[in-house]
């Protein structure tokens, strides 16, 4: 589930009312002179991270089996290294075509690209987009960030950061339905990517913005797909946002190839994940939200909830179908060039009695200039139910019913 870290809002978007004229303004309208510009950009985020009870087992599959604690190079302390390629064309009317390319780099060992949706790589793993934009709002199709990203970065005070933010918070959530191995972006509960998808983002209209996504599956009709609608609203210093998600198949894959991996044979694995229910369109994925951040001068105070549910009841042994999470932040800037955060994170296992985990963490950023940051983030975990294992840094899975600290320091610099 590879992410972008702090994604920005602030592109412009397109509404329904509005595609019908945009298309007739492609064919009539006649700009003098076209204008049209490129952008190439970038972001390298490399530190030190110092973690206990690292996982022993696969990817984000639940295991008690873990490692001592260990101090270890990474990429993306507070969002992953990536560079991109941004462009618009001004078509006269008010129209704009544009496209954006994005893809991850890590800056620990060179490489590019990351996973996919269907448990491949891409090169440009994060965005690969084409839309037009106007007065109507905006609309976009390829792969994308899914409006969901938005939504949560909009009202966390961690700003969904790579550590200790409720993205860390959904991944564990994820973790918990025992479906998700983490070698694709295509969840058990929400999702920050969808491939194929088509977003229509409304113009802003007094301070709320609305985005409705509609993810094609491969298999054509329901099977596989994916559809979300979102609201942001701002008024002065009050931020407020709403989602909601829902997804056919998300966990039809993974289960197929745990299964096959425990019986040894791929085909008996696909077999057995059929029985137990898994399809292409199980309704296995919807993920409800609402939150709510205030900023006064320095200060900034948030709150969120997250209900993440399962409607088809097709879980793995042990897995969750039901959980929620709840979220409370605080943030400082006492003066402009230095950012303090901190943020406490429940998550509650409504099928299994008892299972919980908690995320509390702290994080102090330093703007050496407008283009460098210099932080130390540090985070303590509880676990508790043998499918709870939130791990407080983003692509780095803990043990299941572990408690876990953390501590990194690090440098993040955009061009």
């Amino acid at each position: 589930m590879p992410v972008r870290p702090v994604p920005s809002h602030g592109t412009t978007r397109l509404p329904l009312c509005g595609i019908a004229a945009a298309s007739a303004a492609l064919f009539i309208a006649v700009p003098a002179q076209a204008q049209s510009s490129v952008t190439l950009y970038g972001t390298l985020d490399s530190g030190v991270l110092s973690m206990s009870n690292y996982s022993a087992g696969t990817g984000y599959l639940p295991t008690t089996a873990h490692q001592g604690s260990s101090v270890k190079a990474k990429d993306g302390g507070l969002g992953a290294s990536h560079w991109g390629i941004r462009g618009t064309e001004d078509l006269g009317g008010g129209l704009r075509a544009n496209f954006h390319l994005q893809g991850n780099l890590n800056a620990t060992n060179g490489s590019t690209g990351g996973a996919n949706s269907s448990s491949g790589t891409s090169f440009f793993n994060q965005l690969s987009v084409v839309g037009l934009s106007g007065s109507f709002g905006e609309i976009k199709l390829g792969r994308q960030f899914s409006p969901a990203a938005y939504a949560m970065q909009y009202t966390d005070a961690r700003g969904l950061r790579y550590f200790g933010s409720a993205l860390t918070a959904l991944v564990g959530m994820n973790t918990a339905s025992k479906a998700w191995i983490g070698n694709n972006s295509n969840v058990a509960f929400g999702t920050i990517y969808n491939d194929n998808a088509i977003v229509y983002t409304t113009p802003n209209w007094n301070g709320l913005k609305m985005d409705f996504a509609y993810a094609f599956g491969e298999g054509g009709g329901k099977a596989n797909s994916q559809q979300s609608v979102t609201a942001l609203y701002q008024n002065g210093d009050l931020k407020l946002s709403a989602l909601y998600y829902n997804g056919y198949g998300n966990n039809q894959a993974n289960a197929a190839a745990i299964y096959g991996a425990a019986l040894g044979n791929a085909d008996a694995g696909a077999a057995a994940a059929r029985a137990a229910g898994f399809s292409t369109t199980a309704n296995t994925n919807r993920l409800y939200s609402l939150g709510a951040q205030y900023s006064r001068g320095p200060y900034t105070i948030s709150g969120q909830y997250y209900a993440a549910r399962n409607p088809s009841h097709v879980v793995m042994p042990g897995g969750s179908d039901s959980l929620d999470m709840w979220n409370f932040g605080l943030g400082w800037r006492p003066v402009p060039y230095l950012n303090l955060s901190t943020a406490y994170y429940h998550v509650k296992d409504n099928k299994n009695a008892g299972h919980k985990a908690t995320q509390f963490v702290l994080g102090a950023e330093y703007l050496l200039s407008k283009r460098t940051w210099a932080y130390l983030q540090g985070a303590y975990v509880t676990n508790d139910g043998a499918n709870m294992a939130l791990s407080p840094m983003y692509a780095s899975p803990v043990a299941a019913g572990k408690n876990v600290h953390a501590l990194m320091v690090g440098v993040r610099h955009s061009f």
